[in-house]
């Protein structure tokens, strides 16, 4: 069969990649059987149903599929819908966290036949296989479907661990047609080594999904740590000419197993990666340790982007539940400082119970704690956070007419956080001002002749591009010239 795989991306939300997509597209076309394409929507953001509609008619896909995540469930509704009405014979299919969460809520949208529970490599290829052969969809673990008015759900499917998660190819990024222009924006492709997270955060839908998926298996799944670096050599292959700059794992606790580190950065070095291929990775801010900082740093590791989410240690732990002391937290960041790797901490605006004196606790600790920079983003409700539970706040986006992401904020944010629409908007551009202009800063003290310089060409490619001028700005700033070193 034919499926055209969709990366939702149509709210001009500048989203470059998504593994998900590019995992399941990926794997149908490693398997064979079926062939698979990628419909990516950044750049095309005004013309979006002209992209679709021309590739709907180029590959005639049997099957379309969508990876869902809960704010942007407006626009991927919007998407199914058009595709539906060009060809209604079309097997429109969603998977990921949204899907896999509210899976009877999804197949109930009238543009939707069925949704993919858990993790969709292995299961969407057998789903293919069922529809292809006509055989029943009842025998497919982790589907959900309507059978009239009747839910149906054919239980959970194991996840792919060992052998079968290693067999897992490669990500092909060149199924998204503009990646060379992706690269340029943004001068990294995505990589991911161990899946899944242990905890148990209440702004994220990591650990609801550990939940409804806790008879499939073990949450946190580590590849072979060789393997891994085996795609970093492919992607630097293939992309090199692309002006592939380094790498951004994906991983949420880069830094959690340190005997996988240690194969890891072996395999890494051994390719003569540290030399030529940088990375930036995610790590909680308790794993860091001098020994893995050591490690990590010797395989090229130049960044580390920590979740920190709030200044203030009530709101953090006892709102976002990071279990994070203050004091820990300083001392590692003074750590990763003395080890030369660059920090990106992340910060939330608008949690709800959090007042303005909190969340100016924030900028303060980001502007004073050590950071090389800080990115702020709105709290954004999820599908059954604990923390909307806690808080006594219900929000359905299927009843919503617009999406939501994390750097827009929205109604839903407003109505979360109670600080009111004003402050929260405030806060938001105060912090992120500070840091875009103090980022600005440091590249005219280290670079500024040729930082300077650049920038007219990226501006003109930018905006050929469709980027905004406020895009255009912080693209620059934050990725362009190893910004990631500044």
């Amino acid at each position: 069969m034919r499926a055209l795989i969709v990366n939702p991306t149509i709210d001009r939300d500048l989203e470059l990649y998504h593994l998900g997509t590019a995992g399941i597209a990926s794997f149908l076309n490693a398997v064979g059987r079926h062939r698979a394409e990628v419909v990516d929507f950044t750049f095309a953001w005004d013309r979006w149903e002209d992209v679709l509609r021309e590739r709907l008619e180029r590959f005639r896909p049997q099957v379309l599929g969508i990876s869902t995540v809960t704010p942007r469930m407006p626009s991927i509704l919007r998407i199914a819908r058009a595709a539906k009405q060009w060809d209604p014979k079309l097997v429109v299919v969603l998977g990921g966290h949204h899907a896999s969460l509210d899976s009877e809520g999804t197949v109930r949208q009238d543009a939707v036949d069925y949704a993919v529970i858990g993790e969709g490599e292995y299961t969407f290829q057998a789903l293919l296989d069922t529809l292809e052969d006509g055989g029943d969809v009842r025998a497919v673990p982790g589907v959900g479907f309507l059978d009239g008015d009747e839910y149906v759900e054919t239980g959970i499917a194991p996840l792919p661990k060992g052998a079968l998660l290693d067999q897992v190819p490669h990500m092909d990024w060149t199924l998204w047609e503009q990646h060379p222009r992706m690269i340029y924006h943004a001068g990294y492709v995505p990589i991911i080594g161990v899946r899944g997270c242990p905890y148990k955060c209440s702004f994220c839908s990591s650990p609801v999904l550990a939940q409804r998926l806790e008879d499939a298996g073990p949450f946190v799944r580590k590849r072979d740590a060789t393997r891994v670096a085996e795609e970093a050599e492919y992607q630097w292959e293939r992309h090199a000419r692309d002006g592939l700059r380094y790498l951004s794992f994906y991983d949420q606790n880069f830094l959690m197993h340190r005997s996988w580190l240690d194969q890891f950065v072996r395999a890494y070095r051994e390719r003569g990666l540290h030399t030529k291929l940088p990375f930036s990775v995610y790590s909680r801010v308790d794993h860091i340790t001098e020994e893995k900082l050591e490690l990590a740093r010797s395989a090229g590791c130049v960044q580390l982007r920590l979740g920190i989410e709030a200044g203030d240690p009530t709101v953090r732990n006892n709102l976002l539940n990071k279990e994070l002391d203050q004091e820990v937290l300083l001392e590692k960041l003074a750590m990763v400082k003395r080890s030369g790797i660059k920090t990106l901490g992340y910060f939330l605006i608008g949690t709800p119970g959090e007042t303005a004196e909190q969340a100016d606790a924030s900028f303060r600790l980001a502007k004073e704690g050590g950071l090389d920079r800080a990115a702020f983003f709105y709290f954004t409700p999820l599908w059954n956070l604990q923390i909307m539970e806690k808080a006594g706040i219900s929000v359905n986006y299927l009843e919503r007419e617009k999406s939501a992401t994390f750097y827009q904020g929205g109604e839903l944010t407003e109505e979360a956080s109670g600080l009111g629409k004003a402050k929260l908007k405030a806060l938001f551009f105060r912090a992120n001002g500070y840091f875009l202009a103090r980022t600005i800063k440091r590249h005219l003290q280290t670079n500024a002749v040729d930082w300077v310089a650049g920038f007219p060409k990226y501006w003109a490619e930018a905006r050929k591009d469709g980027l905004d001028a406020k895009l255009a700005i912080s693209q620059y700033v934050y990725y362009h010239q190893d910004a990631y070193l500044v």
